[in-house]
């Protein structure tokens, strides 16, 4: 059975980091790669990787109503 640590792109840490810095969240790289979303997960975890976040200003909140 195929692991994370079988596709190259997630079992280099600086392949994933450029991922992550690319698409952010792990759904969107899974897809990209054709794997499960915990895959990503489980290799971000390994190499100690977290997903980017991002601040929404208080008025745009309103504005989308969040």
């Amino acid at each position: 059975m195929k692991t994370w640590k079988d596709i190259e792109e997630l079992a280099e840490k600086a392949a994933l980091e450029a991922l992550i810095e690319e698409m952010m969240t792990p759904i969107r790289i899974a897809r990209h790669l054709g794997c499960s979303r915990e895959s990503v997960k489980h290799a971000m975890k390994y190499h100690g990787l977290k997903t980017k976040k991002f601040h929404i200003e208080e008025d745009m909140k309103r504005r989308l109503f969040l």
